[in-house]
This record gives C-alpha cells, sequence and structure tokens, in this order.
C-alpha cells in the first residue's frame, strides 16, 4: 500500500512539473493582459450605461473618458492575440474565451476593433453635446461588442 501511494504521488508530481514546464509565459502573460483589458472595456462600458440609464448621474467628461478608454483598449488588443496564444489560461489561472476564429479570420477581427475604435471615439466627443446624443453614438458601441462576441468569444 505505501508503495503504491509513493509511486502514485511521484506520478502526481512529475505530471505537475511536466505541466509546468509545457506551460507558455508569454502565452499566460498575453492571456492575462487582454483579460484584464476585456475587463476594463466592460468596466467602462457598465459606467457608460449606468449614466445612459440614469443610475449614475451623467458627467460628459467621464462618459467621454469611459469612451476614450474603450477607443483606446481596442486599438491594441489585436497585438495580444499573437500566434499560440489561442489555448491556456492567464497568468491568474482564468482560461482563454477567444474562439478559435479569432485565428483564423484575423483580418476581419481587426477589421472589427478599428472600427470599435472609431465608434468608441466617436461615442466620446457625443458626451459634450448630453446625454441623449451620448446615448445614441454608445449604442453602436455595444453592437460592436455584441458583434464582435458573437463571432470570437467562446462561452
Amino acid at each position: 500500500m505505501k508503495k503504491t501511494l509513493g509511486i502514485a504521488i511521484a506520478f502526481v508530481g512529475i505530471s505537475a512539473a511536466a505541466t509546468i514546464a509545457l506551460a507558455d509565459p508569454m502565452s499566460e502573460a498575453v492571456i492575462s493582459m487582454r483579460q484584464r483589458l476585456m475587463d476594463s472595456n466592460g468596466a467602462a462600458g457598465a459606467l457608460a450605461v449606468g449614466m445612459i440609464r440614469g443610475t449614475i448621474p451623467f458627467d460628459a467628461a467621464v462618459a467621454a473618458a469611459a469612451a476614450n478608454s474603450i477607443s483606446h483598449d481596442n486599438s491594441v488588443v489585436f497585438d495580444l492575440f499573437p500566434d499560440g496564444s489561442d489555448k491556456g489560461n492567464g497568468s491568474d489561472g482564468k482560461p482563454t474565451k477567444a474562439g478559435p476564429d479569432i485565428w483564423k479570420n484575423k483580418a476581419d477581427f481587426k477589421a472589427l476593433s478599428l472600427k470599435m475604435v472609431a465608434d468608441a471615439k466617436a461615442a466620446a466627443d457625443a458626451a459634450a453635446k448630453g446625454k441623449d446624443a451620448y446615448a445614441a453614438a454608445f449604442a453602436v458601441v455595444g453592437q460592436n461588442c455584441q458583434a464582435c462576441h458573437e463571432k470570437y468569444r467562446q462561452s
């Protein structure tokens, strides 16, 4: 019994060491970075929607900052999907939700990212015109999020 347990423990140790050795530190780092970027987009979107719905007081400067944050994030997000980062976990252990079609349709994925950059910038500019103008412009940003997630995000 003790010998069998010792062998089992040895295999678990070897398996864990092999898993650690096979982990790609760059993929883990890039997956974590893009996950944080998407979390930031979600927070900016929640702030914008809260102001549009009236659960948060509308502030044109804050509304513009939220949209500019989304615009900036989407100007760099494409580069955070290098080849080889399609599978695995971030360094925080969270698995990637990136769908495999990102790597099959890189040009379309990049085009969606760049469309988001422009549309979020338009929403930021609309904030100075008031809540209604911002709401109309930000609706397009929401449509971009949905379109990209439908095509390129795994559930």
